[in-house]
Order: C-alpha cells, then structure tokens, then sequence
C-alpha cells in the first residue's frame, strides 16, 4: 500500500518543504505555505533504449501545422509543431480565449486543408457562454467540438476518443484554462501547484503520444508572471505570453520559450467587434497615434527579425518631496535611473528637482538598450517644454560618460525609418547625448 506524506507547498511559487516555516525557502515570500497531504509517488518503469550516435539519428525537418494567422505563426515560428505542448498565459479579459477560438476555427475550416478535428475545451465558461462569443466573432464549423469540462480524466478520456480511428484527424486540442482543471489522483484543490503539475504533464503526454499539438491557458500573478510552479514552463514546448494595455486595443504576443523556433518575435493584434485582427504593418498603426509635442520622442525598436516604430513619452513636474518620483510604464525602471542620472550630470537639466514620469505607448514594453536615447531626448524635450521635430527617430545606448553607442541591427532599423520617411538619429550623427541635446533645443 502507498503511503502518504504530508508536505507544506508555497502558494507563490510551489516550492515543497517537508516542514512549515514562516518563509519559503525558494522565492522568500512570507506565510505562504499549506499543508498537503500527497501520496508518494511511485516511479514508473521505462522502456529501455540504447544510446545512439548523432550521425545515426534521423534529421527530418519539422513538419508545421499554418493556422492562417501569420502572426501567430510568426510567433511560433512558422506554425504549430505536432505533439507540441503550448501554454499561453496572460491577465484577464487580455483576449487569450478569443484568440484560441479564432485559431481554432480556421484550423477545423476544411477548404483549405481538409478534414481536420479540434476540440475546445473550457472550464471556465458553459458551452452557451463558448457558441454566445463564436456568434458574435462569425465562427461557424463543423469539425470545431467544444467540450465544457473540469475533471481531467473525463476530459483526456474524450480526447483519446476522438482521436480513435474512424473519427476524423485531431489537428488541436486547446484547454482553457489549467488553473480550472483537475485531477482526483492528486490532493489539492484546482489551481494548486500539485494539480497544476500534474494536469500539465498529463496534457504534455497525451500531445507527445497522440501527435496533436495542445495549447493551455494560464493564469498570471500580480507580478504578470505566470501561476504556478516553475514545473510548468520548463514541461511544455512553447510559452507565449499574451498582453496590452487594457484601455488600447492593441495586443502583443510574445514567445519566451520555443524549443522549435526563435523566442524574439512578436505579434501584433488589434480587438474589434470582430474579435482579434492582425496588424500588418504595427509601425504605421503606432505612427497614426503620434503627435508631436514637448515629451515625445520616437524610436525604431528590433523585435526579433522586426523593426517597430515605438514612441516613448516622458513627463517632469516640480517635485513637492524630499526625495523625487520617478516613474515608468513599458521601459526598464533601473536603466531609466541611469539615463536620468546621466542627464542630471552631463545635460544640466535640474532632474534632482523634479518628478519624472516615462512610459512606451499602447501598453508596448521596450526591454533593449537601444531604448536609452528617445528615452533621454523624451525627459530632455518635456523638462525644456520644447518639441522634437517630428520627422526624427532615436536608437541608441547611452553611458555613462554621456557618450552615444551603436546598437544590434542597426542596419534594419535606418531602412525601417526611411520606409516611414523618418530620419534617424544614432551615434552615426552625435557622438555624445549633450551634443545631441544642443543642436535639439539649443541648449545643453
């Protein structure tokens, strides 16, 4: 008989101890441990199997699966793998479920690639609730199933169901979402990092037995990180995350883990009445929005293999406190001390005296360095209350010493520019961030 053992699991990150502390030993939050009664796990035996020379092994390209969304093939890089595990995480009311069922029903249309089955399965809203959205989104077919179930051994019973022969071709399985599935052969309730684990390695398997690509929804914390244990990430194939400003219609979709293609692309989406449309062309759909004035600055950002045109605005008020505000929104909140710092220094524009507000436009985050010179031209514009011309785009890293530094792909980002009839400004035309300044505002 299998014994059972008790084990405290923290809430934040499911790091297992075998005793109850006050703090998790693993990501060091407080009171977040609970007690767990688990069965000890039983090792199942493998297949043996002998190692085998590289040269022995069989190099066969990738097969993928095109939804017709480029811009979630893009992001995948080129499609969907069979017997892929894809978990695609993000806040509420992002848009996450819309977009699996838009994805789903292109992939069960026969016309273009023949009979293909998918099955849509929701623990979170009624089948009336899932045909109410494909009504409004205009979906309509027939080898698109919707399953409304949150027992896990019902629903991996169904799928290897219809996948039985005689049943038609199962092309995708989307569960939406892990954090409402659930397993009787594991304590805890659903959500818990013990079901979690569980239900995604189950699903994992079932992909990898069956060859049909599965994507899962997840959930994310206060932190935009995603719920539950690392375990997660580190199973499945693909980690996508799903995110925007949620008063822009705008959406991103980023990859962070892709063991089949490169994990720097994007896409970009637009929410409608229609549901999700791709944005082609972002660069232009950023470019519409931009006005210039005192604060605003434009940058040509490399998203992978794609340059996009991003704007970065910045905001300075006399500070009433000892010690000033600095706040961001999109941009890296140390790196934008650094550049305040630097300007403070070498630019003589009083920062230590005022409050500084940076943020990227429609809810785009910009992580690379090549950020540092519209964010330094952006806090230099709005503290002289001056505009930039508005035909000029910033990329660039800035020192310490105040000198300007060239970027990755440089190249890709002057040709962007010029495609949009902008004039770039690098460390090609100013070698220093005071020079630039100068011949900006006429000040320095």
């Amino acid at each position: 008989m299998v014994k059972s053992k008790v084990l405290f699991i923290c809430s934040e990150c499911g790091g297992e101890h075998l005793r109850w502390q006050g703090q998790c030993q693993f990501c060091k939050a407080w009171n977040t441990l609970r007690e767990v009664i688990s069965p000890k796990s039983q090792v199942p035996s493998g297949e043996a199997r002998k190692p085998k020379k590289l040269s022995e092994i069989s190099r066969n390209s990738v097969s993928r699966l095109r939804t017709g969304n480029g811009e979630f093939d893009r992001v995948l890089g080129g499609g969907i793998v069979p017997g892929s595990a894809i978990l695609l995480s993000g806040p509420p009311g992002i848009g996450k479920s819309t977009l699996l069922l838009q994805i789903a029903a292109r992939l069960a249309n026969p016309k273009p690639r023949g009979s293909t089955v998918v099955v849509y399965v929701s623990g979170e809203e009624s089948e009336e609730q899932i045909a109410g959205r494909a009504s409004r989104l205009g979906i309509a077919a027939d080898n698109l199933y919707f399953l409304a179930q949150t027992d896990l051994e019902l629903i991996l019973s169904e799928l290897e169901e219809m996948s039985a022969p005689g049943r038609g071709k199962l092309g995708l399985v989307v569960v939406d979402s892990l954090q409402t599935t659930a397993s009787g052969n594991v304590a805890g309730s659903s959500g818990s990092p013990s079901q979690l684990k569980y239900a995604a390695a189950q699903l994992t398997n079932f992909a990898k037995a069956q060859n049909v690509p599965v994507v899962m929804t997840g959930h994310v914390t206060k932190t935009f990180a995603i719920g539950g244990p690392k375990f997660l990430e580190h199973i499945v194939d693909v980690v996508l995350t799903f995110e925007g400003d949620k008063f822009s219609s705008l959406r991103v979709l980023r990859s962070q883990k892709n063991r089949f293609g490169a994990t720097s692309e994007v896409g970009i989406f637009e929410m409608g009445k229609k549901g999700l449309a791709e944005v082609a062309d972002p660069s232009a759909a950023f470019l519409k929005h931009h006005r210039s004035s005192p604060g605003s600055a434009l940058m040509v950002a490399l998203e992978g293999s794609r340059p996009l045109l991003l704007e970065i605005q910045a905001l300075t008020s006399p500070t009433s406190y000892a010690y000033p505000k600095r706040t961001t929104q999109g941009i890296v909140s140390k790196r934008a001390l650094l550049i305040l710092a630097v300007l403070d220094k070498y630019s003589r524009l009083g920062l230590s005296r005022s409050d500084v507000f940076i943020k990227s436009s429609l809810g785009m985050r910009v992580f690379e360095p090549a950020a540092d010179l519209a964010v330094a031209v952006a806090v230099a514009s709005a503290r002289l209350k001056k505009p930039i011309p508005p035909k000029l785009c910033f990329f660039g890293e800035v020192g310490l010493n105040g000198q300007i530094k060239s970027v990755v792909g440089e190249e890709e980002r002057r040709k962007h520019a010029k495609k949009l009839g902008l004039e770039a400004i690098t460390e090609n035309e100013f070698s220093t961030i005071s020079e630039l300044l100068a011949n900006l505002f006429g000040s320095s």
